[in-house]
């Protein structure tokens, strides 16, 4: 029995300090290539290892509890994933682009003060 709560400590530590170990890894300046793969690879590994313990305690029937812990180390897994490897994307820019939402009106249109008369 010792054995197994070992197991599930390990288990619970890499699902709640996975993400944020791997978003701190972000902040390592990287200029040349190399730099970049030595951060990005153990960036992806640590992501895995929590998003795959993550989903398993968020389909698995536990208490709330370990339900939190398995939201909290999805979203700061987005959260270190995203700044990695798509800092440069930002939904609400691409959507307006597409003609989607956002946007202000021109005034001249009678969703403005102009057009409630």
């Amino acid at each position: 029995m010792y054995s197994l709560a070992i197991l599930v400590a390990i288990l619970f530590i890499i699902a709640i300090l996975g993400g944020p170990i791997a978003f701190a890894l972000t902040y390592i300046p990287g200029q040349s290539t190399v730099r970049k793969i030595i951060r990005r690879v153990p960036i992806l590994i640590l992501t895995f290892m929590s998003l795959v313990i993550c989903s398993q305690l968020l389909i698995a029937a536990i208490p709330l509890m370990g339900k939190t812990f398995g939201i909290f180390g999805v979203v700061t897994d987005y959260f270190a994933l995203r700044r990695e490897f798509f800092s440069d994307f930002y939904l609400r820019k691409y959507l307006q682009r597409k003609g989607i939402g956002g946007g202000r009106s021109s005034g001249d249109d009678g969703h403005g003060p102009e057009g409630q008369h």
